[in-house]
């Protein structure tokens, strides 16, 4: 195996220590050879810099492209063909706020890959979501070549009677990895979801672990916004949200939780006041200890 890790890194200016914990991880759980194939066009000089010394990582030079939520999509789409062309057997997507938590990790994902099954990758909710998502993307060279996916779709596409059948046989957000999973779909192929593993995910919305392999903080990629502060009053709230949270998860459907939010305006509410306080709350825990923070997510189930 030739693995190809392929990273979009756009980080703030605050998360240096974010940023080494990502590597660390990668370095001392990752056994087959491999190359971190890097997206640097807005990363910070000091940042970059510690990224251009690393033997194992080539900074691909691509075009820019106005900060947003298509931004990362198109780093990604040009990074996976660059390790190809670079010649990977394997290619896994990663954030820089998810990373590998054990050894033998790319092995055992790897190992999915036989007959149909031509994917691994985190299924974030597997009524709401089902699809792949680049927190975590595991495949062949193969795959890519004979399908050419793209990890957001075209307007066309998305207007499609196939997309609109592939919608209801899997229910999702249509951000980036859709392409992948209609791809994988459209050709009557399988993949391999990572599940959340941690008893702890109705306490926290953010920071989790998925197939017992990989780690993913949640919210760390930045599409042109600075950082947030958040006070310990938030965060104390938003702990008890998220046990009222894990109330609604057994009383209501998704369906009828997803509109209930929408009827009520509530959405933006839940996340300035939910989603932000718990990633905050896990990210601090993670930066003060990561050997302690993970192995407790570990133990979690």
């Amino acid at each position: 195996m030739k693995l190809g890790i392929v990273v979009v890194y756009l980080v703030a200016e605050d998360d240096e220590r974010l940023l080494e914990i990502h590597l660390r991880q990668i370095e001392n759980n990752t056994a087959v050879p491999y190359r971190i194939y890097a997206a640097a066009n807005r990363l910070l000089p000091r940042f970059r810099d510690r990224l251009a010394r690393l033997p194992y990582v080539t900074i691909c030079p691509i075009p820019d492209v106005p900060p947003g939520a298509s931004e990362h999509p198109y780093y990604l789409d040009r990074l996976v063909d660059t390790a190809v062309r670079d010649g990977a057997t394997h290619i896994c997507t990663l954030h820089v706020d998810s990373f590998p938590v054990r050894a033998g990790w790319a092995e055992e994902l790897a190992a999915q890959l036989q007959g149909r099954c031509v994917l691994a990758a985190i299924q974030r909710d597997k009524l709401t979501d089902r699809k792949p998502v680049t927190e975590c993307m595991f495949f062949k060279r193969e795959f890519y070549l004979a399908h050419r996916p793209t990890f957001r779709m075209p307007e066309h596409l998305l207007a499609s009677a196939e997309y609109q059948r592939y919608s209801l046989a899997c229910p999702h957000c249509a951000d980036s990895g859709v392409g992948y999973g209609f791809a994988i779909w459209a050709a009557q192929l399988a993949w391999f979801p990572l599940l959340r593993v941690d008893r702890g995910r109705n306490r926290y919305y953010c920071g989790g672990l998925y197939g017992d392999l990989i780690f993913h903080l949640g919210g760390a990629v930045i599409h042109g916004a600075g950082p947030h502060a958040t006070s310990a009053a938030q965060v104390r709230a938003a702990k008890l949200l998220s046990r009222l949270r894990s109330m609604a998860v057994v009383l209501l459907p998704w369906r009828l939780r997803r509109r209930f939010l929408d009827i009520f305006g509530l959405s933006r509410w839940v996340h300035e006041n939910f989603t932000t306080p718990a990633l905050e709350a896990n990210k601090a825990a993670l930066l003060a200890d990561p050997d302690r923070f993970l192995r407790e997510i570990q133990n979690q189930h």
